[in-house]
This record gives C-alpha cells, sequence and structure tokens, in this order.
C-alpha cells in the first residue's frame, strides 16, 4: 500500500501538535506507512492545497472548524479536492455540523474525546484503504492524475510505452503499456478489445462483431476473435 499523506490544520499549535502525535503514534502502532504533515496557518494550507499536484496526494484533512478553517473545507472541495475530510473541535455549535455536511465531511470528533478520536481515525484509514483500491494512480512528466475506476471509460495506446486513458473529465497520457494495464486492472473489470484498446466493461452499452459502443457514444473497435470473449466477459461481470 502507498503511503497515506495526511493534513492537520489548527492554528492552537499545542492542540495541533497533540493530534498530530495521536494519529503518528496509532499509524506506527498499526504499522499504516503514513506521511503526516501540520499547518498552523490555514492561509499556508490553502496556498499549498491550490496545487494540483499536493492536494491530488492527500489522503485525510483534519480541520478546526472554530479557527477559520470552514474556509478551507468548502476551498478544497470547490478547487476538485474529494479526499477525506475530518472536522476536529471543541465546539458543539450546530453551525460545524452543518458545515461538515456541506463539505461531505467523513466524521465530525470533539476534542478532548480522548475515546472516540482513535476509533473515527482508525475508520477513516480504513475508507481510505477502500478508496485506493477504487482508485488507479498516474503520474508523468510531474503531473499527478488520481482516477476513480468508475471514472474510466478505456485506455489507449498513442505511442511506443505511452498511453492514453479517457475518463469522465478529460483525458491523461502517461507511460505504461497495455499489457501491465491489462494484468492489474482485470479484476475492476477492465478487457482488451483490441490491440491499442482496453475497455471498461461497466462503459460499453451496445456491442456488435466489429465494435463496442460506449455509454458516451464513442465506438472502439474488436479484434478478429475478441467479439466471442468480451460478449462472456460482459454477461459475466453484469
Amino acid at each position: 500500500m502507498n503511503n497515506i499523506r495526511i493534513i492537520i490544520c489548527d492554528t492552537n499549535k499545542a492542540e495541533l501538535e497533540t493530534y498530530a502525535r495521536i494519529c503518528r503514534t496509532i499509524c506506527e502502532d498499526k504499522q499504516i506507512p503514513t506521511v503526516l504533515t501540520t499547518f498552523s496557518n490555514s492561509q499556508t494550507l490553502l496556498f499549498e492545497m491550490s496545487d494540483t499536484a499536493f492536494s491530488s496526494m492527500v489522503s485525510i484533512l483534519i480541520l478546526e472548524p472554530d479557527n477559520g478553517c470552514e474556509s478551507v473545507a468548502s476551498a478544497v472541495r470547490s478547487s476538485g479536492y474529494n479526499g477525506i475530510i475530518l472536522y476536529l473541535s471543541r465546539s458543539s455549535d450546530i453551525k460545524y455540523f452543518y458545515q461538515a455536511f456541506d463539505v461531505k465531511a467523513f466524521n465530525y470528533v470533539r476534542k478532548g474525546d480522548i475515546i472516540r478520536f482513535p476509533k473515527v481515525f482508525m475508520n477513516t484509514i480504513k475508507a481510505v484503504e477502500q478508496l485506493e483500491r477504487q482508485r488507479i494512480s498516474l503520474s508523468f512528466a510531474g503531473e499527478y492524475k488520481q482516477i476513480d475506476m468508475r471514472d474510466i471509460y478505456y485506455f489507449e495506446t498513442t505511442m511506443d510505452h505511452m498511453v492514453c486513458v479517457w475518463y469522465n473529465g478529460g483525458k491523461f497520457i502517461f507511460q505504461s503499456s497495455l499489457s501491465n494495464l491489462e494484468g492489474r486492472l482485470k479484476e475492476y473489470g477492465f478487457l482488451r478489445t483490441h490491440r491499442s484498446y482496453l475497455v471498461s466493461l461497466n462503459a460499453i452499452s451496445r456491442i456488435t462483431f466489429d465494435e463496442v459502443t460506449l455509454n458516451d457514444g464513442k465506438a472502439i473497435p474488436i479484434s478478429r476473435g475478441r467479439y466471442h470473449v468480451l460478449k462472456e466477459a460482459m454477461d459475466k461481470w453484469r
């Protein structure tokens, strides 16, 4: 498993250090590979999270909303961050619960609840692990992408050792081979229709002897002899 990147933001430096220490201790005890970064200034965090190469690698964002961090949660969601947000607060003010719902926070924990926090934190780690199994991480030339498997339509060879992934939201070219991807993604419902195409079975709306039509209307060729294999795979998958 890759490192789980955790960020904690709290303007109260003493409490920031306390909860960072708790998180590190839990991860060390459970042997969970983790990279934990702390911010005592929400503006600095917002600046860092505005860089998609940075924010796309963040798995858990723990915020103290009482000190202005509610703006961070809203801003990072607006910029496209789809990782987990956890609210950690001393307040029981209902407005913070509403804010947590608005940004689709994973949970809300009162500071000082030393029994509940470790349980919620471990549940958060498990949620990250489940999400990681449903995503593929790709990078090339300093650009980094995490794409939900359910959003992918197909992979296409563009040139030697270069592949383009087409997904709901755009496309991304990276260095790999379809043979390598086919082995990695078979259990997620991806199958070769052609030497140049690896297609998600979930994205197929219609199939004929020489092509498949995807849900977005795109037509992908089927190589001779692959139709029956593809048809059988689709019947089993669905």
